[in-house]
């Protein structure tokens, strides 16, 4: 059988890429300004918000494919399309009494999508307002930098208990805060101008978005992108080919591939058979890691790790919260373990020592030893 010839083939793979930007150019929306995903460059998306967060170093991520909020410590549900079901409030509800914060964002577009949530945190809306600039009702920000940001046509919200105000414009609240259990904090909008790609860059916009992250501490940022239609979506490496971008990428692919058997070309020259493959043991691995630190020199970061991993366990055996800082922390721990609480002090001590310098292996395996017998020591677990 002849093989066809290389020039055609290239004609056929030319012609399919045209097609598939014709395909990708006709699949783009027209207009993308009414979408809040954080992946918008729209006026009312956040991917500016997004962005300038990862920019300053932040842990930003986005909830897709599943609404799980166990590795999130600061969630923000910007105008969700989708409705939240009751599920899905118990999930926020769990990770609020968690000490997570939660940053709600409702116009009167989204009412009804979050109106289930909105019950159980206790918040009742009331009639929307018209543009104009909103002020500090009480000091909510440790630097003292928001004082005006404009505000759209959005909601207000009634001022009752549980709800403690933070912005009002004409004397009705436009941002407030509700408290759920003992360090649990939503945090809702009635607008989505101050955090949108339009308004961010307004008044004392930045400077709000950057006030509802104070207790993070360096936590996870998750963008809710579940309740913008993202539920069905594969995440990580495998959400590429949910779009139409992906699926001409991997048409493409296929077709070289086509191309290359057709052609009977090899990638490569036929490997020889070397016999089994030698699995290594865990000396070897666990002596290859250590050469591969010995060559970095940076195992400072590993001891800070080991000090955030005992005190999220400490923090959720005990109920006290572990975004405190080392201090305040062990002062809480010692109101109920007023004779556990020193050593756990010192151990966090020598952690932060470590990972200040250029800590030895075997000064890390000690610290991850006596970290070990810690936690167990504290949620109760059986020495192994």
């Amino acid at each position: 059988m002849s093989r066809p010839p290389l020039s055609a083939m290239l004609t056929l793979i030319g012609a399919l890429g045209i097609l598939a930007v014709i395909a990708i150019t006709t699949a783009i929306p027209p207009n993308d300004q009414a979408n809040p995903s954080s992946r918008s460059a729209g006026t009312l998306g956040t991917l500016a918000l997004y962005t300038w967060f990862s920019n300053l170093g932040l842990n930003v991520d986005r909830l897709t494919g599943t609404f799980d909020l166990t590795r999130s410590d600061v969630v923000v549900c910007y105008d969700p399309t989708v409705a939240l079901t009751d599920a899905d409030v118990g999930a926020v509800m769990t990770f609020l009494r968690s000490g997570g914060d939660l940053v709600l964002v409702v116009t009167s577009d989204s009412l009804a999508t979050a109106a289930p949530l909105l019950r159980t945190l206790e918040i009742n809306p009331s009639a929307s307002v018209g543009s104009g600039v909103a002020t500090v009702a009480q000091p909510f920000d440790s630097t003292d930098r928001v004082h005006s940001v404009p505000v759209g046509s959005g909601l207000t919200f009634s001022n009752q208990a549980p709800l403690v105000p933070m912005l009002v414009e004409h004397s009705q609240v436009v941002a407030a805060m509700v408290r759920v259990g003992v360090a649990g904090r939503a945090y809702v909008l009635g607008d989505t101008a101050p955090l949108s790609n339009d308004g961010l860059r307004h008044g004392d916009s930045s400077f709000l978005a950057l006030s509802l992250l104070q207790r993070a501490r360096g936590g996870r940022i998750s963008f809710d992108e579940y309740h913008h239609g993202e539920g069905t979506r594969s995440d990580g490496t495998g959400a590429i080919f949910d779009g139409p971008v992906g699926l001409a990428a991997l048409l493409v692919g296929l077709v070289v591939l086509l191309a290359i058997a057709v052609n009977g070309r090899r990638l490569g020259k036929p490997s020889r058979d070397g016999g089994e493959a030698v699995v290594p043991s865990a000396t070897a691995y666990v002596t290859a890691m250590g050469q591969l630190f010995a060559r970095s020199r940076q195992r400072g970061p590993i001891a800070a790790r080991y000090a955030d991993e005992l005190k999220r366990r400490v923090g959720a055996a005990t109920g006290v919260d572990w975004h405190l800082d080392d201090a305040a922390f062990c002062a809480a721990l010692s109101l109920t373990n007023p004779h556990s609480a020193p050593a756990l002090g010192a151990l966090l001590a020598h952690a932060r020592q470590l990972a200040s310098g250029r800590p030895e292996e075997s000064e890390l395996l000690r610290l991850a030893r006596d970290i070990d017998a810690c936690e167990r020591q504290w949620t109760g677990a059986p020495v192994g």
